[in-house]
């Protein structure tokens, strides 16, 4: 056997002339054996996958075998073996083909084709590598006493798979032809176009930067940032997600983060203030709210949520239709406890000391005093 004929020698007299002569037909620049034989191999390499496929799998359970929360555990523990079935069956192709000698167009093209498919699926496994390192580092995270590197691994992360995914193009870009030094070469040049038109993103990267190495919050910390106030569920690579007390999820740019003002609740810790001013009617005495500020002292004393040195309830302003008492104390919150239940139970016990003592909130009230002048009276009488 040659690159263009086909014989049997020892064994021509089981094959035909007729049966070598189409064989060494010639179609579209090759022989009729070359072609059987590429869509023998095509057929052949598909079964072989699922063999591949099948032994691969058999041995992803090796990962019991490998300490839990280590790279190689998580490694095995993704669906890696697709993505090396086919790594493994399209570098078998290649070297299938480059035995039959092609032509050069059919060479040229073929291989172009399996590359595209062997880059893609070694992307594709780098990928799940990424991934698996990825979770080991958050993994070691936990067990560190500080809480930055707790923020910066899922950071690091999603940092990694963007790399992969970046390097495995021009990976793939490179087979093609493309001359990918003189590709980064043009994009210095667009750099300026590019600055422009990705200045949000940049910003927002350099943002994530500030929030990490700044470290005003960290996951699951309660913070107030402008209108949103909630728990940080994630610090992103371009935006922070906090999780509202109405069940939402609010998404903020982290540029927008890095510059507004924000209070951290969490950092309280479990003390929170209760403030509010209660107005009453004009008919209330001095002896009558009196009661009531020592009466509601007396009933938060009670409490033993409520801090006894913090507690301040006295007479604060004459308003327009109100006389307004300032309630100020500090209670703690234990973890799982409702502050807004809480809040709730407040706001009923100064309703009931004040329906105690028969005081009446005021609500916004205007008197109109009509006088008639002297001339009016007279002639009137």
């Amino acid at each position: 056997m040659n690159d263009s004929t086909f014989s049997l020698e020892a064994g021509q007299r089981y094959i035909s002339s007729e049966v070598q002569d189409f064989l060494n037909t010639f179609v579209m620049g090759l022989p009729n054996w070359k072609w059987l034989s590429l869509i023998a191999a095509v057929v052949v390499l598909y079964f072989v996958r699922f063999v591949v496929l099948w032994i691969l799998t058999k041995l992803k359970k090796a990962e019991n075998y490998f300490p839990e929360k280590t790279f190689m555990h998580f490694f095995l523990e993704q669906p890696i073996e697709k993505g090396l079935s086919w790594v493994i069956i399209s570098t078998t192709g290649l070297i299938f083909m480059d035995s039959l000698e092609l032509t050069p167009n059919l060479d040229k093209y073929l291989g172009l084709t399996i590359k595209l498919f062997l880059s893609i699926n070694v992307i594709r496994t780098c990928y799940l590598a990424a991934e698996a390192f990825g979770l080991t580092i958050e993994e070691w995270a936990k067990t560190t006493d500080t809480k930055l590197d707790d923020q910066l691994a899922p950071f690091a992360n999603k940092t990694l798979k963007v790399i992969v995914v970046v390097v495995g193009g021009l990976i793939i870009l490179q087979n093609f032809g493309v001359n990918v030094t003189a590709l980064l070469a043009g994009l210095g040049i667009g750099g300026i176009a590019l600055a422009f038109a990705a200045q949000d993103t940049v910003s927002n990267v350099f943002g994530t930067i500030t929030i990490l190495l700044d470290s005003p919050f960290k996951l699951g910390d309660w913070i107030k940032i402008g209108d949103t106030e909630g728990t940080v569920i994630e610090i992103g690579f371009r935006s922070t997600h906090i999780k509202t007390f109405y069940n939402s999820v609010v998404t903020l740019p982290n540029s927008v983060v890095a510059k507004e003002k924000i209070d951290n609740l969490s950092e309280r810790n479990g003390w929170m203030r209760f403030r509010h001013t209660i107005g009453f009617t004009y008919e209330a005495t001095p002896e009558m709210m009196q009661a009531f500020s020592e009466n509601l002292k007396y009933q938060l004393l009670q409490d033993p949520n409520v801090d006894r040195e913090r507690i301040a309830i006295h007479f604060n302003s004459f308003g327009d239709s109100a006389l307004n008492v300032i309630v100020n104390f500090h209670y703690h919150l234990d973890e799982g406890d409702v502050d807004l239940a809480r809040i709730n139970s407040y706001l009923d016990l100064i309703y009931k000391v004040a329906t105690e003592q028969k005081l009446s909130f005021a609500f916004p009230t205007r008197t109109m005093i009509m006088q008639q002048s002297v001339k009016e009276k007279s002639a009137i009488q």
